[in-house]
């Protein structure tokens, strides 16, 4: 399995990018990306929409952080059963994988 962390918007709306190995991550990195990975499961299961181009929470309602210059991440997750998108806004992603977009 891999994983690929984007992070986007922010003061200067720069992009940030890290990747890590399914294996190379912590306990509570791989706990935490379990949990967001059964939400959108559970999500696609309810048969809720998502816009691919607005955030989206796992529960799948689209939703923004309030304020200016708030970043948007962006996980992509590979693995045998194929490729996989969650975004979220700053304020849903688990802050034990949100340094991986700055490695």
């Amino acid at each position: 399995m891999k994983l690929v962390v984007e992070r986007t918007g922010g003061f200067a709306g720069l992009k940030r990018r890290g990747e890590r190995n399914g294996e190379d991550l912590s306990p509570e990195q791989r706990a935490a990306l379990d949990q967001l990975v059964a939400a959108s499961d559970q999500q696609k299961s309810a048969g809720k929409q998502q816009s691919s181009d607005r955030p989206a929470g796992p529960g799948g309602v689209a939703e923004q952080d309030p304020g200016a210059d708030r970043f948007t991440y962006r996980l992509e997750i590979q693995d045998e059963s194929g490729t996989r998108s969650i975004t979220l806004p700053e304020s849903r992603m688990p802050k034990e994988l949100m340094g991986i977009a700055l490695q």
